[in-house]
């Protein structure tokens, strides 16, 4: 007697199911590749020159606006330089905050983010910003600040404005430091295609490499009152011309701010392709970073670290395959502020 078969049949796995076998058959596969082309390029790697892992930097402006350089050159322990903006006059007496005579003074114009990076100071006058690889950037004598730690940020991203606010200053400004691994600091790199050394002293510049400027308010020329004619008509003197009435300024509210054009919102957490979302190909494009098929720039470097350790590698591709998965829903939140 030949058996009976049964002719019932095994449910079929629901949709849920089928994309996380799907999710990880693919991310089996990508591993196998990544593993293969690690095996293979791990021959070169001892023979190839070292990676050059110093931060594209630009200047901390909009393009287009013209500031000037301070009269120190690079001044302090970090390197520092300091950039004036063209929309208050360049200059002055040196004053320190707290001091008799003080004024404080805050620009309408803009410091930007020279690189993408995470920031993490934004008190005290001074943002710092982590662009990975042991380098920071920091901008001194900032106020109205418009980030805070933690936040992501693309290049151009407005951090604040420069004034007068922090220890002493001759006008607004912004004392614009680098710090990278081996005590290298900003002597030490390119700033918008231009080498920092190269940088003069009182010197004026307006070609940044960064996105078109906002519209800014234009400054009024004070008209300068031409002289008198000379009472005895004969005299080559001429007569004192009488000072012109002081305006009273309109007093304006404490918390009144410049507005600015909305930016690019900070890059999320995982998004490394910058489509605002998180998908399979993010995880893909980690993977390619680690197996050294694509350099990590852009928001590949500032959203890639989902895992928040400070690496980028596989371990973050996997977790963004388990949030495409719906196994790890909170990828997209911001990673903890890091010390300064």
């Amino acid at each position: 007697m030949l058996p009976i078969r049964s002719t019932s049949r095994r449910p079929r796995p629901g949709s849920a199911v089928r994309l996380r076998r799907s999710l990880a058959l693919a991310f089996a596969v990508a591993l196998g590749v990544l593993a293969l082309t690690q095996a293979g390029s791990s021959i070169t790697d001892a023979a190839s020159p070292p990676q050059d892992l110093s931060p594209p930097l630009l200047l901390p402006w909009q393009d287009g606006q013209e500031w000037r350089t301070g009269i120190s050159g690079f001044h302090t322990v970090n390197d520092a330089l300091d950039f004036f903006p063209p929309d208050i006059p360049f200059g002055g007496e040196l004053m320190c905050e707290g001091d008799p005579g003080w004024v404080p003074a805050e620009s309408a114009l803009w410091v930007v983010a020279a690189g993408a990076g995470t920031v993490v100071q934004a008190s005290d006058n001074l943002v710092l910003i982590d662009h990975g690889n042991g380098w920071v950037t920091g901008y001194y004598h900032i106020h109205s600040f418009q980030v805070q730690p933690g936040d992501m940020v693309p290049p151009h991203w407005a951090l604040g404005h420069p004034s007068t606010y922090g220890y002493c200053a001759t006008g607004p400004h912004v004392h614009f430091y680098a710090l990278g691994p081996n005590g290298k600091t900003l002597r030490d790199l390119n700033i918008s295609g231009r080498a920092a050394a190269d940088i003069g002293i009182n010197e004026v510049i307006s070609a940044t490499g960064n996105f078109p400027p906002e519209a800014q308010p234009t400054a009024t020329a004070t008209p300068t009152p031409a002289p008198s004619p000379s009472a005895s008509g004969g005299s080559d003197t001429p007569a004192p011309t009488p000072a012109p009435p002081a305006e009273t300024p309109s007093p304006t509210p404490p918390d009144a701010q410049p507005t600015r054009t909305p930016l690019p919102p900070p890059v999320l957490r995982g998004d490394v392709n910058c489509d605002g979302a998180v998908d399979t190909v993010d995880g893909l494009l980690v993977l390619r970073s680690v197996a050294g098929l694509a350099a990590a720039a852009g928001c590949l470097q500032i959203a890639g670290d989902v895992d928040c350790n400070g690496v980028l590698d596989a371990v973050d591709a996997l977790e963004i395959m388990r949030h495409v998965a719906q196994m790890s829903p909170g990828l997209t939140g911001r990673c903890p502020a890091a010390a300064p």
